[in-house]
């Protein structure tokens, strides 16, 4: 690209020369977010005389605060002006137009999305289709085999759907996805509890909304009384904030905690944790319970505990065990205490005799702890 640095044309000193085109290539080599647009009335309308591969790279104008640069996509219509004058070697872009498309994309086309073929299969894609799992074996999602072309729906505002909350689009969105997998009926130690349903009431224009292409979606939703910041992974996975202060959280998959150092937890009402599978804990050094009030334990099945050193058990009240059969150190005779009164009930060898136990057991002690 040549400049002519004889001359007046570039912005500044020949005129400010503006223009409005559309991109039709966004794969910049150098990455900095430049795009091939075609800009109407500079650029020839027939792709046989100069095809995409031959437009000049768009530059993006970005903002001050920001050094990310959010590229347009194929199909979009931007503005922009020369920084060259007339020469139109060097286009700026400072903004993009949104709109109501009518036409369907096509590749033969100038001003619309050229890509076709491996290049749709390579560019991001919305899923296909997802399967919520409540079996815990988790979401199951379905991949398009290539991505759409831009526009993606037509014949209405090209403004995200969740932005706009239009009763005809709103429920072909993550939204409503997420209204028809609530998880229900989650079972506790007394009783079940529900997982709370969003509670999306959009009014535009208060809802800030990015969607990505593969359908990430971020929500700043600032809809008086609605107020909401909403969070989500294309796979299903979410964090909600309420208008009221609650959070739901949802993980479609596995979930990994790992902390470094210190890890406090303060829940200052009641908790409830249900595990639909097995659970493990394993604690390396020691481990202290603390329970003020009392405790229930109920096991569906057997019970074990082992232990490698001495174990305690200290109770300032009464201790009841109750069970059809009590078998201490693995015994086959049955145990008494010293002063129990015996019944030897073989009259036929000798006649019957009464006595009283003298001596017990030395690894069985019942009815006090001789120290």
């Amino acid at each position: 690209m040549q400049r002519k640095t004889d001359s007046n044309d570039f912005a500044g000193k020949a005129g400010f020369i503006w223009w409005i085109g559309v991109v039709e290539d966004r794969q910049d080599p150098i990455k900095l977010g430049r795009c091939k647009v075609r800009c109407v009335g500079w650029h020839s309308e027939n792709k046989m005389d100069l095809p995409t591969e031959n437009l000049p790279w768009a530059t993006p104008i970005m903002p001050l605060n920001n050094a990310h640069t959010y590229t347009p996509k194929e199909g979009d219509m931007v503005m922009g002006f020369f920084a060259d004058g007339d020469n139109a070697q060097e286009p700026i872009m400072f903004g993009m137009f949104p709109g109501i498309p009518l036409k369907a994309a096509n590749s033969q086309e100038a001003f619309s999305d050229p890509r076709e073929g491996s290049a749709l299969v390579s560019a991001p894609k919305t899923p296909d289709s997802k399967k919520y799992n409540t079996d815990g074996t988790g979401i199951v999602i379905t991949e398009k085999d290539q991505a759409d072309s831009y526009p993606k729906f037509l014949d209405e505002p090209s403004t995200s759907r969740i932005a706009r909350n239009d009763p005809e689009s709103i429920t072909k969105t993550f939204i409503q996805e997420r209204k028809d997998n609530v998880v229900t009926g989650i079972e506790t130690v007394n009783g079940t509890w529900d997982e709370p349903e969003t509670l999306y009431d959009t009014v535009y224009p208060y809802n800030n909304v990015v969607e990505t292409e593969s359908g990430h979606l971020l929500e700043f939703d600032d809809t008086p009384e609605k107020e909401r910041i909403h969070l989500a992974h294309r796979n299903g996975s979410f964090q909600e904030w309420f208008p009221d202060g609650d959070k739901v959280e949802k993980i479609t998959k596995d979930n990994y905690t790992i902390v470094m150092k210190d890890d406090n937890v303060y829940i200052m009402g009641s908790c409830n944790v249900t595990v639909q599978g097995s659970a493990q804990v394993y604690v390396k050094k020691d481990a202290l319970l603390k329970i003020d009030g009392n405790v229930q334990v109920a096991v569906g099945g057997n019970y074990l505990e082992r232990v490698t050193g001495t174990y305690t058990l200290v109770s300032s009240g009464n201790m009841t065990i109750d069970a059809p059969r009590i078998n201490l150190n693995s015994g086959t005779k049955g145990a008494a205490r010293i002063g129990d009164s015996t019944l030897d009930n073989d009259s036929e060898v000798n006649g019957p005799d009464t006595g009283e136990i003298k001596t017990g057991s030395a690894t069985v002690i019942i009815g006090g702890w001789d120290k």
